[in-house]
């Protein structure tokens, strides 16, 4: 990969690298209960400022509120910034996931459920709007607020990283040995 580009400028880095994965709901059973045995999750990179990236949070649970869906909580993305290159280590953002779950009308049948991810799908889109309608917009170099994903199968774990650094850089990745071994047996010549 790394006549490809895939490393960064210092050597160390990587341009980015990702796993798309089922939603690991050991580590996030905090989030679950009798009536919400899958809820949605959300990874999100916010801003440094504190300030700034408590008003996106405020600004997200309002718009899940006004769709319909349950706010569940925050939970700080666990990672490991010493398995990073210094180029990466100034640039990672704050990582968060949120919870939510599905609208009550909604039924707990296959057809509930694709009417769930379309939901989210749907919310995903809303919040690039609705941040800059609330003025959560930035011109700093900091402004890099950005939605990963939100679903209810699925959770992306990414990174400036190169593909074999994403398992120890994200601890909800390291327990998972499934996880290093897809990623180490994944990259392909035409990637």
């Amino acid at each position: 990969m790394e006549h490809r580009g895939a490393c960064g400028g210092d050597g160390e880095s990587g341009d980015s690298a990702g796993i798309m994965t089922q939603i690991p709901w050991k580590l996030f059973d905090k989030y679950r209960s009798e009536t919400c045995l899958q809820p949605g999750a959300g990874m999100i990179f916010l801003h440094h400022d504190t300030k700034c990236h408590n008003g996106i949070k405020e600004m997200i649970k309002d718009v899940c509120k006004c769709n319909k869906l349950g706010f569940l909580g925050w939970r700080e993305v666990l990672v490991n910034n010493d398995a990073l290159s210094q180029l990466a280590k100034a640039v990672v953002p704050p990582m968060w996931q949120f919870f939510v779950k599905a609208p009550a009308h909604l039924c707990n049948n296959d057809e509930g459920r694709d009417e769930f991810e379309r939901t989210l799908y749907l919310v995903r889109r809303c919040f690039e709007v609705e941040r800059k309608m609330h003025g959560l917009v930035w011109n700093d170099d900091d402004d890099k607020v950005y939605i990963v994903s939100l679903a209810s199968c699925t959770i992306v774990y990414k990174s400036m990283v190169q593909y074999c650094i994403l398992p120890e850089f994200y601890l909800d990745l390291k327990g998972l040995e499934w996880a290093k071994e897809f990623l180490f047996n994944s990259v392909h010549p035409f990637l």
